[in-house]
């Protein structure tokens, strides 16, 4: 599927991981602590030094020109070794929106900054009551045209990263009497400027790396309006289809399988007709929606158009995650309690990223959503 040179990269990328990962590492990166904070960092940086941070970008910006084939390389394969310093907001979501529809000096310093490494994104779309209904946002955007700025009110949750985030794509209401899709703006906005107050967000698995981010009057020049100003909807949409692709979950899902092969194997349990069965049809269904994930972030390179492709690869993605999962978990289920203390480290991811991917089916759209988009734009039927 890839060729010399791109498996020769990924071998070089291995290799990079191997320098900053602690021997063992047994975990999904949590990045609220600052021991994990302070290793993504690190391979950032060095993915900077040989400009793989970005490597399908156009060299101005900081990447090298390379085909869409080498960014999936480089999210796949740090999904399946689970390792910090994959910028998934910066790389895979406001950057190709600031390429598509960024004005020059957009791209030029905002661009730079992600492919130095130098900056964390974070993501202001969901509200306290608005999430899959996105178009129901009410956070405002004032805009004052004789100084060119726009203050900003309102609340977002759900906001990953936000407490280590430097900047934040935000979807605001600008048109203060529009309703729906209309008189929306996507902006940017720097998260310490003052009236932003990040307030963390426990999740089922003990992680605190959601937020809930409050807009008290932040101000952001005109300059910083992503697209057109009231038009900003389908960049919105646009940005949502950047993040849909799944190749996380197709990483994670296959490092689940081998790890659970392999322990299966150790206890000499293989062999055992439903064992086999149970891992050659998971096997079969991950490298199906691998290539459904390929083939959406492919399209996008060919075609601006908004397809169904990236929500059909979430979908699958996802769910063969889950199913993964949940085989591994039934499999190390005398092993798993709610006491992790018990635990050894494989049993104990297990159930730490079983819990956190019931997120799968909601973040970034839920499941109903991508049925939605599917049926509707995607085969033309009725609402």
């Amino acid at each position: 599927m890839f060729n010399k040179e791109e498996l020769n990269f990924k071998k070089e990328l291995n290799l990079l991981i191997d320098k900053f990962l602690p021997e063992n590492w047994q975990k999904y990166p949590d990045e609220r602590l600052d021991y994990d904070w302070e290793l993504s960092q690190k391979i950032k940086k060095e993915l900077a030094k040989n400009k793989w941070i970005a490597p399908s970008w156009p060299k101005k910006y900081g990447g090298l020109d390379q085909g869409i084939s080498s960014s999936i390389i480089l999210s796949e394969t740090f999904a399946y070794r689970m390792s910090p310093g994959n910028d998934r907001f910066g790389v895979r979501m406001i950057g190709p929106t600031l390429l598509k529809y960024g004005s020059d000096y957009q791209k030029e310093k905002y661009l730079k900054e992600i492919t130095n490494g130098d900056v964390q994104w974070c993501q202001g779309y969901s509200e306290p009551n608005s999430g899959s209904d996105l178009a129901s946002i009410s956070t405002k955007g004032e805009y004052d045209e004789e100084n060119d700025t726009i203050t900003i009110n309102g609340t977002k949750v759900w906001t990953t990263l936000g407490h280590r985030a430097d900047r934040m794509f935000i979807l605001v209401r600008t048109l203060p009497d529009s309703s729906r899709h209309k008189g929306l703006s996507l902006v940017i906005i720097d998260m310490k400027d003052p009236g932003i107050k990040v307030n963390p967000i426990k999740n089922i698995s003990g992680s605190s790396s959601f937020n809930e981010v409050v807009l008290s009057n932040v101000k952001t020049s005109g300059k910083n309006v992503v697209g057109k100003l009231h038009e900003g909807w389908m960049v919105a949409l646009d940005l949502l289809n950047f993040e849909r692709s799944g190749i996380d979950y197709i990483g994670w899902a296959e490092r689940c399988l081998d790890d659970i092969e392999e322990y299966c194997n150790e206890k000499k349990i293989l062999s055992r007709d439903d064992i086999k069965i149970n891992i050659a049809s998971l096997r079969s269904s991950l490298e199906s929606a691998k290539i459904m994930t390929y083939k959406a972030l492919w399209i996008k390179t060919i075609d601006e158009k908004i397809h169904m492709e990236p929500s059909m690869s979430k979908l699958l993605a996802t769910e063969i995650n889950i199913k993964i999962h949940d085989f591994a978990f039934d499999i190390l289920s005398k092993k798993v309690t709610i006491n992790t203390s018990n635990q050894d480290e494989f049993a104990k991811r297990i159930f730490k990223n079983r819990l956190f991917f019931i997120s799968g089916g909601i973040l970034g759209g839920t499941t109903e959503i991508q049925k939605n988009i599917i049926a509707q734009r995607g085969l033309g039927l009725p609402k």
